[in-house]
């Protein structure tokens, strides 16, 4: 189902992840559409095996950047709609944005090689996703 009024955009807390916010919501209110904010959250592993540390959860983390991300927009609270999932952060923006009108990411994130020009998830979306993407620097 295609819905050309949403504009979804990548949330990780990165400099280029908040540029990409500010981007996108400009967009969706200059547009009338409504902006859905993702961010994607997964367990740590080391040989293959995931990695737990008493007390921590990585879905409340990746919930509190979301929601953090969120607090600081103008657009109206009814127009934004937040979106926390399990899975690597590429796949889960392009299966997000399907049908949107837009989905917009930051160049690159907080992965190890933050100084490339274009990082692993914009250009993956770039080349993945059914919907116009829009790589923010």
């Amino acid at each position: 189902m295609t819905n050309t009024k949403m504009v979804v955009v990548g949330v990780d807390g990165s400099d280029d992840g908040n540029a990409a916010i500010r981007w996108a919501e400009d967009y969706a209110a200059a547009t009338g559409a409504d902006l859905t904010l993702v961010t994607a959250w997964h367990w740590p592993t080391s040989y293959g095996v995931p990695m737990a540390w008493e007390g921590w959860d990585p879905a409340v983390d990746a919930q509190q950047v979301v929601e953090k991300a969120a607090a600081e927009l103008t657009l109206p609270s009814e127009r934004v709609h937040l979106k926390v999932e399990c899975g690597a952060a590429a796949d889960v923006l392009v299966r997000c944005s399907r049908g949107a009108a837009a989905l917009v990411v930051g160049t690159r994130g907080h992965g190890a090689l933050a100084g490339t020009l274009l990082g692993s998830v914009s250009s993956y979306a770039v080349h993945h996703a059914e919907c116009p993407v829009v790589v923010v620097r």
